[in-house]
């Protein structure tokens, strides 16, 4: 395979480039930052495209496929596209952990904190948050993109070609363990980013309940919400620092521990 081949319309090797772009874009499309609904299709397929090219001259060598998908026909070809597809997703979804564990961290602390009560359109996971999570998902997007911690996910679409055949079959039971990990990794470093928060809470909590109990002409719940945002604002202020320490260092070990699994659930060789 070459890249004159390529050009020239190869029906040995257009499978292959068909293929790869399919990878590509089904990644893109449900990786975070990428696959945000505020970013048009029509950018990321040229995005997509321009990676195709980018990369075919490097992995064209080292490519290759599931036995029985040189056959050009259009069963093969359907098939290993809704395989591809099923990569994507699957690779989309591990990428998405710290994304997630923000959305977790913010709903446990957020409830207290009286952001529930309005809410805002958040593009990185397509549904309705409030104010604290739309702003705790921002800040963490921010940090992925400092921390470059998309480039791990877009150095493994191109070490795929060589460790993942195309139109690979997950093994299910994998696949399952990979979904239960990620979850799993979300709800982890969730509550450790809402950590600080909730122990504030509920000292808070606690401390109103006993002056409550001291003094009950005093209406406890109505200052509850008020105090609480404060501290928890305070507390939120004076641990910024960890929490940028937390994402830029355990964020990447998270993600690569993500990567490494959803390879390991479509590698044969495992």
């Amino acid at each position: 395979m070459n890249f004159e081949s390529l050009l020239q319309l190869d029906p040995k090797v257009w499978p292959f480039a068909v293929m790869m772009f399919l990878r590509i874009v089904s990644v893109l499309f449900f990786m975070p930052i990428f696959g945000d609904s505020t970013i048009p299709g029509r950018l990321r397929l040229l995005l997509s495209l321009a990676m195709s090219v980018c990369i075919w001259p490097i992995v064209e060598g080292n490519i290759h496929a599931t036995p029985g998908f040189i056959q050009w026909s259009p069963l093969t070809l359907g098939l290993a596209t809704l395989r591809e597809v099923f990569f994507g997703f699957a690779v989309g979804f591990a990428a998405k952990t710290l994304i997630f564990a923000a959305s977790i961290a913010s709903h446990m602390v957020g409830v207290n904190m009286g952001f529930q009560t309005a809410t805002l359109f958040t593009p990185q996971t397509g549904t309705q948050e409030s104010a604290f999570s739309s702003l705790k998902i921002w800040l963490v997007t921010i940090l992925l993109l400092t921390f470059n911690i998309h480039h791990v996910f877009i150095q493994g679409i191109v070490n795929s070609f060589t460790n993942i055949p195309l139109a690979a079959q997950a093994d299910p039971n994998v696949l399952m363990t990979v979904i239960m990990q990620t979850i799993t990794s979300s709800f982890d470093i969730g509550l450790r980013i809402a950590g600080p928060l909730l122990l504030i809470q509920t000292l808070t909590t606690l401390a109103l309940g006993l002056l409550n109990r001291a003094l009950p002409q005093l209406n406890a719940f109505i200052i509850s919400f008020p105090v609480s945002f404060i501290l928890s604002m305070i507390v939120l202020f004076f641990s910024t620092s960890a929490f940028v320490r937390l994402i830029g260092q355990q964020g990447s070990l998270i993600e690569v521990a993500a990567f490494n699994r959803v390879q390991k659930a479509f590698d044969p060789k495992h």
